[in-house]
């Protein structure tokens, strides 16, 4: 699967039916994601600027729109990620055989035990056949 297409905003051309929201961030300046699995685009735009007390720059409509969780799902996989809950097949590493094909259970990060502070190395996903591995050893695999 290609990353996703990023396109321009324009309330005009941009059938928003076909849009969900798969993200929502910031503080007094709120933007959003907004993204197409059919057609494998995005756009972020501005939804509410608190700045602005006469609200002219909020877009409300856009603003107000729940968060997909199906497309947020398949918006973190269309960017080559795995989640919870996902088929995965080992394409790298050493301490799962490559090629094994297993469901993630869990995904925990991993610490360095050598190291006085907790520093991150890296995220590993529980199988469901009792093994272990880098996140970034697994892609998923389309059902």
């Amino acid at each position: 699967m290609e990353e996703p297409n990023k396109i321009k905003y324009d309330p005009n051309l941009v059938n928003l039916c076909e849009f969900y929201k798969v993200s929502e961030n910031g503080g007094t300046f709120v933007t959003a994601v907004f993204y197409n699995p059919n057609t494998n685009e995005y756009f972020e735009t501005l939804v509410r600027d608190y700045d602005y007390a006469d609200g002219s720059r909020d877009k409300d409509d856009l603003y107000y729109k729940p968060i997909s969780e199906n497309a947020k799902r398949k918006w973190i996989h269309a960017w080559g990620s795995v989640l919870v809950g996902d088929t995965v097949e080992v394409f790298k590493g050493r301490k799962v055989k490559i090629g094994t094909i297993a469901k993630i259970v869990q995904i925990k990060p991993y610490y360095d035990p050598y190291c006085s502070w907790k520093r991150w190395l890296c995220d590993y996903a529980y199988l469901d056949n009792g093994q272990k591995t880098n996140v970034l050893n697994c892609r998923l695999v389309e059902d």
